[in-house]
């Protein structure tokens, strides 16, 4: 066997080409696939079969998918149409700047009972979105006869406009985990300023926002209980753990 003096791969598309000299000068080209004109076969082949592939999803699985979820739904709206439910909401547009989905979980069973997508150009706007696809997903579970007792956020101002105005009777309240989210921005944006870098807040985040999640997690729903040992924080950090 020759020695080989030089050699180059590079692909096109789904076509590996391989270029071989040996010691001697003689040249060997070696493809993965032949070629059709200029262009590779498998990557004409791999077009018609995403093609075919697109047309048999539009044509037998989407339906199937749809009706499958449409039967589920059903099943979790008769489960719970006597229930006073606890609900929370979400959307997924900061991982998107074109869609937005938002789902609505039934809090105790972790169930979703409804979501909606929609482009963020037929609202205008990543804001006006969010409020739409909310209350979009709200007015479809409600006109099924489900009583909407309480749902859970994050802290977007146009859902808890929506909220009040629209849905007044469901009892609103701000998701914790993005309460703490928020709270961790903020006091990571105060801790670079001049003024306050030698107070060291970055190394008290985490355990102020454990704080928090303790708060809520112990006020057994009082709203008053919930401040009263929110605002205890500002005692503990400055080693006051006792107080009138």
């Amino acid at each position: 066997m020759e020695e080989i003096k030089k050699s180059s791969s590079s692909t096109y598309g789904s076509m590996l080409r391989i270029d071989i000299t040996c010691i001697d000068g003689h040249t060997l080209l070696w493809q993965s696939q032949p070629l059709l004109g200029r262009l590779p076969a498998g990557n004409l082949l791999l077009t018609a079969a995403e093609t075919t592939l697109h047309n048999l999803q539009g044509k037998y699985v989407y339906s199937v998918v749809h009706k499958t979820w449409q039967a589920h739904q059903a099943s979790l709206f008769e489960m719970f149409k006597d229930q006073p439910l606890v609900l929370g909401g979400d959307d997924s547009a900061g991982y998107s700047a074109k869609y937005c989905c938002y789902s609505l979980l039934e809090v105790l069973s972790n169930l979703i009972l409804d979501f909606n997508l929609r482009q963020v150009t037929e609202s205008g706007s990543s804001v006006a979105v969010e409020r739409d696809v909310c209350e979009a997903v709200l007015q479809s579970v409600a006109s099924k006869g489900l009583r909407l007792s309480c749902l859970a956020t994050d802290c977007h101002t146009a859902s808890t406009a929506l909220v009040r105005k629209k849905f007044p009777d469901i009892k609103h309240q701000f998701d914790v985990w993005h309460v703490g989210k928020s709270i961790s921005k903020k006091l990571a944006a105060k801790g670079k300023l001049k003024e306050v870098v030698d107070l060291h807040v970055s190394p008290w985040t985490r355990s102020i926002v454990n704080h928090l999640w303790w708060a809520s997690k112990t006020c057994d729903g009082n709203p008053e209980i919930l401040i009263e040992k929110w605002n205890s924080v500002v005692h503990h950090i400055v080693d006051k753990h006792q107080w009138d």
